[in-house]
């Protein structure tokens, strides 16, 4: 929402206030897969509401603050969930209590060069986020944009911190990153380059190591013993580099095509518990490289003429390299690339919500399970293969209705659980519908049913998501 400058503020200044609202009605059922009781969330409410006040009052300098509250209410449902809450702990608080989102300031053209200079927490997101997006967190750091004298180049310069122990020095997380844009009419080339430096001793499990203390393995080399006595999986350093190459078109006819490949290396760094030889004996060691791959490609076509109204017909095909074991860790999994929607997944999927590298967890294949998970993938695999085709058509011009599928595929099976030596992760079919009653308020709804491959076991029940969706923008 736009408000004029009253007479006491200067001609120039602009005043950007402005809110929205989001609410979603969820059902969510068989979230494991069957595997055990109690895993059914019948209709619970996920909120999120974020209101911004910024403004530019002289023609180089402009300012925002936005504030975000997130929460659920529902009587089964807890924050503390996993396959209620994937983020986790990501995100300031989740019991709407509003928190500072981003707070910034922009000079724009400094000296009357071509280069924009944003200070404080603020917004990024590369491409479509497969390396890097705060996905509405916000980063406090540094950005510099210019306009290059060469080839119509734009570059984006960049440091965030986005975690810090003031009590100890280099114990945060440092991103550092350049990206280079080249625009031409019709399409747009972008290279990349990131570099994470975690010191916060985040734990760190390989997805080829069997870190779990009922292992036959563990039991029969430390008989009586508890687990974490021995080995401690916490870290001293991260460091994870990506080289990212992206270029997106709009085809003539109706249409785009998008492609992008990343590689990642790096070094980790854990615990000195993990380089003795008892460590050794069940294969961990406290220095891990890292290596790996991701490529995603997708498209899509539009015609406004047909029986059923304007419809498009779109796909995609992507994959990330998995971890096999041996000296370096192949896995692909940059710690910011674009995962959440406030409190819910944001992937491939509305139920399954896949990523490259991750998808939705569970009590099950979560951070709470008996053989942790983070990347909600069944213990021992890593990177996933996903293929995925829909259509979307417009009967009118306020209602839309489409329908996904996507076949997810494990790039890295396990080599320590005859249950996840499996590779197929399973099927999803996603139906939905958009209704735009004004430019201010929009719903929508969505049915899911997520069907999962043998990766997961025995216990193999479809599982459903239903949603309802009211958003509301002023």
């Amino acid at each position: 929402m736009m408000f004029l400058p009253s007479p006491s503020i200067h001609a120039a200044s602009v005043l950007d206030i402005g809110t929205d609202y989001r609410i979603r009605d969820i059902s969510l059922s068989k979230t494991d897969y069957g595997l055990t009781d109690g895993q059914n969330y019948p209709f619970y409410y996920s909120q999120r509401a974020e209101a911004h006040i910024g403004g530019r009052f002289s023609p180089n300098i402009s300012f925002m603050t936005q504030f975000q509250a997130l929460g659920i209410a529902g009587s089964s449902t807890s924050v503390t969930n996993p396959a209620v809450n994937p983020s986790g702990d990501r995100y300031p608080n989740t019991n709407f209590t509003p928190w500072v989102q981003t707070a910034y300031l922009k000079a724009s053209n400094l000296y009357d060069w071509p280069v924009d200079l944003t200070i404080g927490r603020q917004p990024i997101t590369l491409g479509d986020g497969l390396i890097l997006s705060d996905d509405d967190l916000g980063f406090t750091g540094v950005r510099m944009d210019s306009r290059l004298p060469w080839y119509d180049l734009q570059a984006n310069l960049f440091t965030f911190k986005t975690a810090e122990n003031v009590a100890t020095s280099g114990s945060g997380i440092d991103i550092y990153g350049l990206e280079l844009t080249k625009p031409t009419q019709n399409v747009r080339y972008q290279m990349s380059v990131v570099t994470e430096q975690d010191g916060t001793g985040t734990p760190y499990i390989r997805p080829s190591e069997n870190a779990s203390p009922t292992s036959q393995q563990f039991q029969t080399l430390f008989p009586g013993q508890q687990y974490n006595q021995i080995f401690n999986f916490g870290t001293t350093h991260i460091t994870r580099n990506f080289i990212d190459a992206r270029v997106e078109t709009r085809l003539l006819q109706g249409g785009f095509l998008k492609a992008e490949a990343a590689i990642q290396s790096g070094h980790i760094s854990r615990d000195s518990s993990l380089g003795t030889s008892s460590a050794a004996a069940m294969g961990y060691s406290s220095d891990v490289d890292l290596g790996g791959y991701a490529f995603l490609i997708s498209g899509g076509l539009f015609t406004r003429f047909s029986k059923y109204g304007p419809i498009e017909i779109h796909g995609l095909f992507g994959i990330a390299s998995g971890d096999s074991g041996g000296s370096t860790d192949n896995s692909f999994q940059p710690s910011f690339g674009h995962q959440f929607d406030g409190m819910e997944r944001a992937g491939f999927g509305e139920y399954y919500g896949a990523t490259l590298y991750n998808a939705v967890p569970s009590a099950s294949y979560g951070q709470t399970a008996s053989t942790p998970s983070v990347s909600g993938l069944p213990p021992g695999v890593s990177g996933i293969r996903v293929i995925g085709a829909g259509v979307t058509t417009h009967p009118t011009s306020l209602l839309s209705i489409g329908i996904d599928y996507y076949v997810y595929t494990a790039e890295q099976t396990s080599t320590f659980s005859p249950a996840s030596s499996e590779s197929a992760l399973g099927t999803e079919l996603d139906i939905g519908a958009g209704f735009a009653y004004t430019t201010y308020l929009s719903f929508r709804a969505t049915y899911a049913l997520f069907s999962p491959g043998n990766a997961y076991g025995a216990f193999q029940e479809n599982a459903t998501r239903i949603m309802l969706e009211a958003i509301g923008h002023f």
